[in-house]
């Protein structure tokens, strides 16, 4: 079996590679650090499994490749990302699983592989628990979106939720300078001065064409 491995973080790649290969059923472990290479690799290797992040360098995200990926491969989000609005988005583009970084052992990722082999889905706590919740409010269609990263879009909808600079770092694995940073890049974007001006808009975006 080939599992293909598709994060921007090396160190994630390398890890989740030793782990791979202490897996008897993995063949052959594929790797990708961003869209573009993710779906040349996917086009020369045909792999079966392919574990997807969702943020990655400028460009095209996991969720914009995620529907041809889960053509002809079972794709398993493995990813940093708790965001609701991530986790319907996936799941409804054919994702069979979607797990966070940080839960997950030799045992888990090879049960999750071989769930996905025979048909089933994959869910972590968080990904159950949104599947199970009423959805709240979604984000997606929000037209500022266009005017800012993936990251930065990811931070702002963490940060509408209520959540601090502090929380969205944990939640990421990043530091709170890095947090403040993107918020601080994504103002001018969306032509507000505060973290409190951002939310606002965020919450409730001016209608497009405006």
């Amino acid at each position: 079996m080939k599992v293909m491995v598709v994060d921007d973080n090396a160190i994630v790649r390398l890890g989740l590679q030793s782990v791979l290969h202490r897996i008897d059923d993995v063949d052959e472990v594929i790797e990708a650090d961003d869209a573009f290479s993710a779906l040349e690799a996917h086009h020369t290797h045909s792999p079966d499994i392919i574990l997807l992040d969702i943020s990655m360098p400028p460009g095209r995200s996991g969720l914009d490749i995620l529907p041809e990926l889960a053509r002809d491969a079972s794709v398993i989000m493995l990813t940093s990302n708790r965001d609701p609005s991530s986790i319907r988005q996936a799941l409804d583009a054919g994702a069979r699983g979607y797990l966070v970084h940080g839960q997950l052992g030799i045992n888990e990722v090879a049960g999750a592989i071989e769930t996905c082999r025979s048909g089933g889905l994959v869910l972590g706590r968080e990904a159950a628990d949104v599947m199970l919740s009423p959805p709240t409010q979604d984000f997606t269609d929000n037209p500022l979106r266009a005017q800012v990263s993936d990251r930065e879009a990811e931070i702002l909808d963490l940060a509408a939720t209520g959540m601090s600079n502090s929380r969205i770092a944990q939640r990421l694995f990043l530091s709170e300078r890095t947090v403040k940073n993107y918020l601080n890049s994504a103002y001018p974007k969306i032509q507000v001065h505060s973290r409190a001006e951002a939310i606002a808009v965020w919450l409730s975006p001016p209608p497009p064409h405006q």
